[in-house]
């Protein structure tokens, strides 16, 4: 009875894994599929914590970390209340992960306390020691984009029985997991080289406008997601939709200011006030971006269109492009007002992207230098935003803001300008999860 009770359950993980794997194929965002990979990595074998690492040069950046010890504990999950990670280490084979990145071999050790002294791994313990949590069970896999190249490391740590206690690994474990975190590295490779592309494509805008540089699209990008989740939350979007949305919201911000390739450079570096025709030229990025998404394609085209369009139109009427005609420019009907011109869209009128990009693309501007002023103080930044509301910003949006004011100097640290363009294209998820190791456990 056991041996087929075991057989049923091997059978189980395996169809769990295939499942899981087929999912993966869903999402586009390097964040969100990271967290999937993890989360799912975890589930087919009980895995109380885990980790994934990832390749950057010649150092492993954790990306990425999970613990149902902070859920256990009740901690709030909001990603403003949660750090940025920073933790790096040297490929080498010292580490359990550097030694799987460079040998390409699984490694499974059901106590960290038994590693052979002479082995040429040791599993790294500053980190338990400081925070008390005992880290039992590992099981290291490579994450392998092709075979003779590692991206990284995924770790799952502690797997746990029924009775909640940590368990061994099965014999079937590393079999099982092995298949998922293929098919996972396959995906995050194609998602990634999404994300590289996209990138690039802002470093072209970059060449052109040097404000609107890779390291400002990813601080948009990051702090439009934290506006949206909030948002959402608060207007009770169902999960599915929020997750699809926050799987594209990355990648069509960076894309918001596209159109200014069409932009003479010599208006968009001008150091003083524009003129009339010149503000009438810079205006038009916004009709010369969204032309380029206007066939919708895929669900990120529809959204990247929405994002673009919108995103200098105000709360109040007062923005731009209005309602327009996009080869044109000229007034929809009956969309124009008493001067002839094309009526700005007005408050829910708007879309929500183009709301929630409208503040995340100025607060970035206030608090980045700019050819025409110097930076803004975060305090100074907050207080305008806040004196836009109703008027130049959607109120709740800005609501949202004031809920993930924690997390906007994080976003900088993150991406500053002074990062080079190939950093940011080969670069790190924006790693918005909590930290893989709680103060306290409950086994101690």
């Amino acid at each position: 009875m056991t041996f087929s009770c075991e057989l049923i359950r091997d059978a189980e993980k395996d169809r769990l894994a295939g499942h899981l794997a087929a999912s993966l194929t869903e999402l586009v965002d390097v964040d969100l599929l990271l967290e999937r990979i993890l989360h799912e990595a975890r589930s087919i074998i009980s895995a109380e914590a885990g980790s994934i690492y990832l390749r950057r040069k010649d150092k492993l950046v954790l990306a990425i970390s999970q613990n149902d010890y902070l859920e256990r504990g009740g901690m709030d999950h909001n990603r403003s209340e949660l750090p940025f990670l920073n933790y790096i280490l040297d490929i080498n084979k010292e580490s359990l992960a550097g030694y799987v990145t460079i040998e390409k071999k699984v490694l499974a050790i059901d106590n960290t306390m038994e590693i052979d002294p002479d082995a040429p791994f040791q599993h790294y313990t500053a980190i338990d020691n400081s925070t008390n949590y005992i880290c039992e069970a590992v099981i290291t896999l490579p994450l392998l984009c092709q075979p003779e190249e590692s991206m990284g490391a995924i770790q799952l740590i502690n797997p746990l029985d029924e009775n909640g206690a940590v368990k061994g690994f099965a014999d079937d474990d590393v079999q099982v997991l092995s298949f998922y975190v293929k098919s996972a590295a396959l995906a995050l490779e194609k998602a990634m080289m999404l994300r590289s592309m996209t990138l690039r494509s802002v470093e072209v805008i970059s060449a052109h406008d040097p404000q609107e540089t890779p390291a400002h699209a990813q601080r948009v990008a990051c702090l439009a997601s934290e506006l949206y989740e909030h948002w959402a939350k608060a207007h009770m979007v169902p999960s599915y939709e929020r997750t699809r949305i926050l799987d594209h919201l990355p990648l069509a911000a960076m894309f918001h200011d596209i159109g200014k390739i069409s932009v003479p450079a010599s208006i968009l570096t001008k150091p003083g006030r524009l003129d009339h025709q010149e503000r009438a030229l810079v205006e038009g990025h916004v009709l010369a971006g969204a032309r380029l998404f206007r066939i919708h394609r895929t669900p990120l085209d529809k959204l990247t269109y929405q994002v673009i369009l919108d995103h200098h139109e105000r709360w109040d009427g007062q923005g731009y492009p209005g309602w327009v005609d996009l080869d044109t420019g000229l007034p929809l009907k009956d969309r124009s007002g008493p001067d002839g011109r094309a009526r700005g869209k007005r408050g829910e009128e708007i879309s929500i992207y183009g709301r929630i990009l409208a503040v995340a693309d100025v607060y970035d501007a206030l608090v980045s230098r700019r050819s025409y002023k110097d930076s803004f103080d975060e305090s100074l930044s907050i207080q305008i935003m806040e004196q836009e509301s109703g008027r130049h910003f959607d109120p709740q949006v800005i609501e949202s803001l004031m809920a993930r004011k924690k997390v906007l100097k994080r976003i900088r640290d993150r991406y500053p300008d002074s990062m080079e363009s190939l950093e940011l294209t080969t670069d790190l998820p924006l790693a918005r999860a909590p930290v893989a190791y709680p103060l306290n456990h409950p086994r101690m």
